[in-house]
C-alpha cells in the first residue's frame, strides 16, 4: 500500500484513510484503483464487519486531481477517471459490510460522491460539501446524478449541480447527505464509534439490511432498465461538455486560482 492510502489495524473495523495532504486528498487515478482493491480485500476478510473511510489532515477529499485531468487535452482523461471512479462507488455500495464516511474540511466533487456511496456518514459541522462541477465545466456521470437526486431530491440536487451550492456539515445532515454533524476534532472518533456499534450487531442482519436498502435505491434508479432516450440525450450533452474548450478553461482557471471565462463552446 502506498502512502496515499493508509490502512489502520484491520480487524473487525477496517479504517481506510486518504493521505495526499499536499493536494487536500484529491483523488488520482492510482488512488482510485488502490482504494477499489482495499474495499475488495475488506469484503473477502471474514473478520471485517465495517469499514471507515476518512481523510488525513484537514480535509476529507477535495475532488479529483485536476492537474492529472488537465494533462489530457481532449477530455478523455476526465471520461476515463469517471469510469474508474464509478467502479469504486459501485464497489462501496455493493460491499457486504457497511461503509462509514468521516468527513472534515472539504468533501467536494469526488469527495461528496464518496459520501453519497457510504451507508452512514459523520461530518464536521463546518465541513464544505458539494459537487461544484459547473464551476469547472465538468459533467458528472449519470449514475452520480441519480445518487444525488435520490439522496436529496431533485430541487436540492439542482441547487447543488446547477447553482454550485456548497453545504456546511450541519446543512448536509438537514439535506440527508449525512447522519451526524460534530465538531471538527471529533469526526474520526465519531465515525469509529459508529463503526464499532455496527460491528457489535448481528452480522447477517446488518448485511441483509444493507442489501435491502441498496435494492430499494436501485429500484428508484435506472439500474437494470433499458436506457431511456433522456439518458442517451444526457450522454450526448455530457460528451459535448467534456470535449469543450470550457472544460480546459475551467480546469486551468482552478489551477491558476482565477475566475474562469466560459464561452459555451
Amino acid at each position: 500500500m502506498t502512502d496515499s492510502l493508509v490502512l489502520s489495524d484491520p480487524g473487525v473495523v477496517w479504517t481506510l484513510t486518504l493521505n495526499r495532504q499536499e493536494s487536500r486528498n484529491a483523488m488520482s487515478g492510482s488512488m482510485v484503483a488502490e482504494l477499489t482493491e482495499r474495499f475488495a480485500a475488506a469484503a473477502s476478510d471474514p473478520e471485517c464487519r465495517a469499514v471507515v473511510l476518512a481523510g488525513a489532515g484537514a480535509d476529507f477529499c477535495s475532488g479529483a486531481d485536476v492537474g492529472e485531468l488537465l494533462r489530457v487535452r481532449d477530455g478523455t482523461g476526465t471520461i476515463e477517471f469517471g469510469q474508474t471512479f464509478e467502479t469504486l462507488l459501485r464497489a462501496m455500495e455493493a460491499h457486504p459490510r457497511p461503509v462509514i464516511g468521516g468527513a472534515r474540511g472539504a468533501a467536494l466533487g469526488a469527495g461528496c460522491q464518496l459520501l453519497l456511496a457510504c451507508d452512514l456518514a459523520v461530518v464536521a459541522k463546518d465541513a464544505k460539501i458539494g459537487i461544484p462541477s459547473a464551476r469547472l465545466g465538468l459533467v458528472i456521470p449519470f449514475e452520480n446524478v441519480q445518487r444525488l437526486v435520490i439522496g436529496v431530491g431533485p430541487k436540492r440536487a439542482a441547487e447543488m449541480l446547477e447553482a454550485g451550492r456548497v453545504l456546511s456539515g450541519t446543512e448536509a445532515v438537514e439535506w440527508g447527505l449525512a447522519n451526524r454533524a460534530v465538531p471538527t476534532g471529533e469526526v474520526v472518533a465519531a465515525a469509529a464509534e459508529m463503526a464499532e456499534r455496527v460491528a457489535g450487531l448481528a452480522p447477517l442482519s446488518v448485511r441483509a439490511s444493507k442489501r435491502g436498502i441498496r435494492e430499494v435505491i436501485h429500484g428508484l434508479s435506472q439500474d437494470g432498465r433499458a436506457r431511456s432516450r433522456g439518458e442517451r440525450d444526457f450522454d450526448v450533452l455530457a460528451a459535448e461538455a467534456l470535449g469543450s474548450g470550457d472544460l480546459r478553461e475551467g480546469l486551468t482557471a482552478f489551477i491558476e486560482r482565477r475566475k474562469p471565462q466560459f464561452r459555451g463552446r
